[in-house]
């Protein structure tokens, strides 16, 4: 587990709503994988001003023809026979074309139960490594803690990140958020739903984000406690989201491990938080 430290996002007006989206489970390398959703929440992150993101981990399926899950059928049609002997590579060399043009947006990057197996197994070159330094964004490991600090300056027209404390006496508001890729096989949402309030009564945060069971959940976890001076009742909420997937359980033209299995149908994108720095009520919503 990792302590992230700070990222700071300076923004302008006071009915600014910041979306921080979770990019989970993409799954790239599958014919199953729902590249054109993938690629239109890319654009809508790009397009948004008020937009920035973590990367929740599994990036690419990294299933190569040793693995006793292959099946030629489940490959995606970018992928060559060739391109089998170096997967990791190819594989990550797609994912990083495709997340460049959000690259300054990117808060951090979890690692995978998929690439942490296939670099464990299969290849030692650290993968994941070389997408954060492509990216240029923070190795955030499979699970960490960060805090996002939200600074107003009433000049800036257009929401931008930063890693440097802003040398400003601005109003400014502070979230901690807890990431994990996620964890367990769960099919029922209760199950899932489970797996989230534990991450959400173990670590002390104010927003929750994970991923891995390919569902949207959502989760307010309310709070008493009391002022500063501890003589004012105050209400509290933790937020928390599992995000979906971009991996069709069930689709044309192929047969997936999870339509073999009999798994339920995948919830398909992202999860996401939005964030009102200067509301007094309900400033982080979940957005599923």
């Amino acid at each position: 587990m990792e302590a992230g430290g700070k990222r700071y996002i300076v923004y302008g007006s006071r009915s600014n709503t910041i979306s921080i989206w979770n990019l989970a489970d993409l799954h790239m390398g599958s014919a199953a994988c729902a590249e054109d959703l993938l690629r239109k929440d890319v654009a809508a992150i790009r397009d948004d001003p008020c937009a920035f993101w973590f990367g929740g981990g599994d990036y690419a399926d990294f299933i190569g023809y040793t693995d006793i899950r292959f099946d030629p059928d489940v490959v995606a049609p970018w992928i060559s026979v060739k391109d089998l002997k170096q997967l990791g590579r190819v594989s990550m060399r797609r994912v990083r074309d495709l997340l460049l043009p959000i690259k300054d947006k990117c808060l951090g990057l979890l690692e995978g139960n998929h690439e942490k197996k296939y670099e464990l197994k299969k290849d030692h070159e650290g993968l994941h490594g070389w997408l954060c330094e492509e990216l240029g964004a923070a190795n955030l490991a499979y699970s960490c803690l960060v805090d996002v600090t939200f600074v107003r300056h009433p000049r800036t027209a257009r929401p931008t990140l930063t890693l440097d404390n802003p040398d400003r006496q601005n109003s400014r508001r502070a979230f901690r958020f807890f990431l994990h890729h996620g964890a367990g096989y769960a099919q029922t949402a209760g199950g899932k739903l489970n797996r989230l309030i534990q991450f959400m009564y173990s670590f002390d945060a104010d927003v929750y984000m994970c991923g891995h069971v390919h569902d949207q959940v959502g989760r307010r976890e309310p709070m008493i406690g009391a002022d500063a001076d501890c003589k004012k009742l105050i209400a509290k909420e933790k937020v928390g989201v599992i995000s979906g997937s971009y991996l069709k359980t069930y689709a044309q033209g192929t047969t997936t491990y999870g339509e073999m299995k009999g798994y339920r149908p995948t919830v398909l994108g992202a999860a996401k938080v939005e964030v009102t720095p200067m509301a007094t009520k309900q400033p982080v919503k979940g957005a599923i």
